[in-house]
């Protein structure tokens, strides 16, 4: 099953990041904002136990804007799924 959560440290704001977990052992994962624009692509190689953090920035290294974004997993001959999840300052 795959899971998406957000992590946060037990003392205040701490790092702001996404895992994706229960992934494939190697796959792509595309996130998008809700206009359809490609916001970030994340390589999982299968060396985290079916996991990866995104740490919430864009492919141009700023932040991401509250608001909800699609995520694309292409796990190739394992399938594809397709999911969602918001960000709330």
């Amino acid at each position: 099953m795959l899971s998406c959560e957000r992590r946060r440290s037990e003392s205040g704001r701490g790092e702001r990041r996404i895992e994706f977990r229960g992934l494939p052992s190697r796959c792509t994962i595309r996130i998008y904002n809700i206009n359809g624009e490609l916001v970030q692509t994340v390589e999982h190689d299968g060396s985290n136990n079916g996991f990866v953090s995104w740490d919430l920035r864009t492919k141009d290294s700023l932040d991401v804007a509250p608001g909800l974004y699609i995520f694309h997993v292409d796990g190739g001959a394992t399938g594809e799924r397709i999911g969602k999840f918001a960000i709330i300052k």
